[in-house]
């Protein structure tokens, strides 16, 4: 039996940042969680790999269902729509990532085309040794059956690159003392709830529900995590969030004020302008004017 809450803790404390020799790996969150529920329509900036270790359920990316059920493993891109949908007592095993080498070095190259570019979904990944690799990082209830801390950064790093020949193939339809190290649950729950919320900016209907069951907490749970970890609310820091995009968009961009609100998730162009003002205490016109001027004069 595998110590699921406990499992994904322990990745998360001691395997997050993993160089290699030709690829290095920043891993944003690991996963392990019984009966997940179903979640909405979202994307991500990076890779995600899954793994249902039981139960059935939907995966829908781009338009197309793909069958969920014990052993399916499939890849969820970057910057593509997708959600997990019709769930039955499912267990997902997830990790989410990203390469930090440059993407034009050949070995960075190589293995974002075969992510980025190959197969969604592998229909029965049971006996591949990516999972076995996997499974072998959590933590198991029987003494002795689980691996040393100081073996999960080479291990995770292994896996991660694994990938690559997982979805390579085509498609058939007692351990060492841990330290207080790293991030807290509590606070991983939190960074993987922003990486939500920015990634999703977007879509109007943003809220504290929706990135709870995302989350698999309660909204309850999730309120008071941003409470606690960052002593802000919910809706402040999606707000906070949606000025800075539209920041960055006003300054490096010439999109028009009605684009840039839609593309940050505001209701309407009044509504941005106004929270813009009131925010920064110049509107957004005048605020890129502003900027362009500034930056002008530091050329001449």
């Amino acid at each position: 039996m595998i110590q699921w809450t406990h499992s994904e803790e322990r990745l998360n404390r001691y395997a997050g940042h993993l160089p290699g020799e030709h690829l290095s790996f920043l891993v944003h969150y690991w996963g392990s969680v019984r009966n997940l529920a179903t979640n909405a329509m979202h994307k991500h900036s990076f890779l995600e790999i899954c793994y249902v270790d039981n139960g059935e359920g939907v995966y829908t990316e781009a338009g197309v269902d793909y069958p969920l059920q014990q052993g399916t493993a499939f890849c969820s891109r970057p910057d593509i729509y997708h959600r997990i949908q019709n769930v039955h007592q499912l267990d997902l095993l997830f990790v989410a990532f990203e390469v930090r080498n440059d993407p034009a070095e050949d070995h960075a190259m190589n293995y974002l085309r075969v992510l980025e570019g190959g197969p969604v979904w592998i229909e029965d990944a049971r006996e591949a040794p990516s999972i076995h690799l996997w499974k072998s990082l959590l933590i198991h209830e029987q003494p002795g059956q689980s691996l040393p801390v100081t073996l999960l950064p080479p291990l995770a790093h292994a896996l991660l690159e694994s990938f690559a020949v997982l979805f390579g193939r085509k498609p058939s339809l007692p351990e060492g003392p841990e330290s207080s190290s790293g991030f807290s649950h509590s606070a991983q729950l939190v960074q993987r709830a922003k990486l939500y919320i920015r990634d999703n900016l977007g879509r109007q209907q943003l809220s504290l529900i929706e990135v709870a069951r995302f989350l698999n907490i309660s909204s309850r749970q999730l309120s008071r995590l941003f409470a606690t970890c960052i002593h802000e609310s919910f809706s402040s820091f999606v707000r906070t969030e949606r000025i800075r995009a539209a920041e960055l968009m006003l300054t490096n961009s010439d999109d028009p004020i009605k684009l840039i609100a839609e593309r940050t998730g505001f209701s309407s162009v009044h509504y941005f302008t106004r929270l813009f003002t009131m925010t920064k205490g110049i509107p957004p016109a005048a605020y890129r004017a502003k900027f362009k001027a500034v930056l002008a004069a530091r050329t001449e």
